[in-house]
């Protein structure tokens, strides 16, 4: 894989880098002023936390940049067999992730790195893969057999997460999905593809129903149950996000002067939209909106502009990933859906989701630097071919 770093230079979409930049600030800000209620967890003490965080945005920062150097038709190379570490790396979490303390087998443990999301990666592979794949069907997406291969092929990646972390094997299938769909598949295999997508989940969910155990489908129903029909006046985190948001008003609270972000314990991460609508008031949810949705239009504005359709099919994918997430996290902190235990890109506290988000990132921009090359050397061209003709007018003339 070449990797052409040469004299530092940023290149690539100007406003997706501005958006990037701007959200990493707001996470430190955010991140930080809810970090008080771990002031009896850590002895009053939360600069590692915070300092914890700063390390997180400048290595993915970093990342960003290395991968934005990286040509992105290098990684059609290495994609089946990404493909294929990542369906053994997912069996593996589910087979010993029980064994570091987790609840739900989603983390294991790698020396002197600490806990390790692999969902976190395998996303924007498949991710990937899917591009890759949609790239060299083309109009075959059509037939039958190759649509129900590559759907196999999702479902086998989206059914290892899907016991263990059922919203992220969800928002996954739904992204792979957008791509088949925007590169031209019949809209009666789609249909049908819904058809049994739906019935499965819920057969899973008629199960727990019953008491029978697969993953955490019984936790599953009770969040969907208590989200439903619980008590609004219970202690929980959902009811203490809503109390968040309606404390906030129109202006907010003001910066650190969060009173929920105390409470929640996920403050940081899964509810960090609840704070920011508590200490930013409906002013700041337009600007984080506006910059996803900045974020999201400028890659549907890369895609259209890359040179081939593998670069096409990656800036979609990766950007109906963030969207997505980015919006089943604020639903959930709005109490629109029940609680997933998604992140909100590039503002929640952690590592994982922030570092490979910020990698995916840097492809994204590194299709866009490749498609501006291309079309600066079209223009030189056409000057070139422009000239020689002019030339020739010239030398006619002369004659």
């Amino acid at each position: 894989m070449k990797l052409n770093i040469g004299k530092p230079q940023i290149k690539g979409d100007k406003i997706i880098w501005i958006v990037y930049f701007g959200l990493s600030i707001l996470s430190l800000i955010f991140v930080f002023s809810t970090m008080g209620k771990n002031i009896y967890r850590l002895d009053g003490d939360v600069s590692y936390m915070f300092f914890k965080q700063i390390g997180i945005i400048c290595v993915g920062i970093f990342a960003t940049y290395i991968a934005h150097r990286i040509k992105y038709d290098n990684y059609a190379r290495v994609l089946k067999l990404l493909y294929a570490i990542s369906v053994v790396g997912l069996f593996v979490t589910l087979g010993i992730g029980e064994m570091f303390g987790k609840a739900a087998n989603r983390w294991i443990e790698l020396p002197f790195i600490g806990q390790f999301q692999p969902s976190e990666i395998v996303k924007y592979v498949l991710i990937l893969y899917v591009a890759s794949e949609l790239a060299s069907l083309k109009d075959r997406i059509k037939e039958t057999k190759e649509f129900v291969i590559l759907m196999i092929k999702i479902s086998v990646i989206c059914g290892l997460i899907f016991p263990e972390n059922f919203s992220t094997a969800a928002l996954l299938f739904l992204a792979c999905f957008l791509m088949v769909f925007v590169a031209g598949a019949k809209l009666k295999h789609l249909f049908m593809t819904i058809v049994v997508g739906v019935s499965l989940v819920a057969f899973v969910f008629l199960l727990s129903y019953f008491g029978i155990e697969i993953g955490r489908n019984i936790t599953w129903l009770n969040r969907f149950v208590a989200h439903y029909n619980g008590d609004p006046n219970e202690y929980n985190q959902a009811n203490s996000a809503i109390m968040a948001i309606a404390t906030g008003g129109l202006s907010g609270l003001g910066i650190g002067n969060t009173v929920e972000g105390r409470f929640l314990s996920e403050s940081h991460n899964d509810f960090i939209f609840a704070i920011i609508l508590e200490e930013g008031g409906i002013f700041m949810c337009v600007l984080i909106l506006l910059a996803y949705f900045a974020l999201f239009y400028r890659c549907i504005a890369v895609s259209r502009n890359a040179k081939g359709l593998f670069g096409k099919y990656i800036v979609l994918g990766i950007a109906f990933v963030i969207i997505i997430q980015a919006l089943i996290n604020m639903t959930v902190a709005t109490g629109i859906i029940p609680v997933t235990g998604q992140t909100l890109p590039f503002l929640s506290y952690g590592g994982t989701s922030f570092l490979f988000s910020s990698c995916a990132l840097g492809v994204v921009l590194n299709v866009s630097a490749e498609s501006q090359k291309k079309k600066q050397n079209t223009m030189v061209a056409t000057n070139e071919e422009e000239n020689q003709i002019e030339k020739e007018n010239t030398n006619i003339e002369q004659l």
